[in-house]
């Protein structure tokens, strides 16, 4: 199984959620960078403009892939991109009990830290 993460910009923001508290995910209750499980047939640049728009109602477009790594536990893949919004307007939904703009140098205070230790070292380079 394969997921991609957006690092969807705005105006010098970045977009994090909050996954829902109820959720049997491993990050339940955590607010980090969202992603999306890529279905059968679907490209990485598809399963994120449709995880966004389930997540937080948002458009994006699909800028650069930054990099790849794996899940300590499952092993599955995770593609990582830089992404960007036009608007800041954002409503949770699907497994997201909140979204929220944040300065990008404050990501990594902002996610629970158990996210950021999934982090691959690129992307702790992307938000240093």
């Amino acid at each position: 199984m394969v997921a991609v993460s957006g690092i969807v910009n705005y105006n010098g923001k970045i977009l994090i959620g909050k996954k829902r508290s109820d959720s049997e995910k491993f990050l339940a209750g955590c607010w980090h960078i969202p992603g999306e499980t890529i279905e059968k047939n679907e490209s990485d640049e598809t399963a994120l403009k449709r995880g966004f728009m389930q997540e937080a109602n948002l458009e994006i477009k699909v800028g650069k892939y930054i990099c790849s790594s794996l899940t300590p536990t499952s092993k599955k893949e995770i593609k990582w991109y830089e992404c960007f919004s036009e608007t800041d307007k954002v409503i949770p939904g699907s497994d997201l009990e909140y979204v929220e703009w944040v300065l990008k140098k404050d990501v990594v205070y902002y996610c629970d830290k158990k996210a950021v230790s999934l982090w691959p070292q690129e992307i702790k380079n992307y938000f240093s």
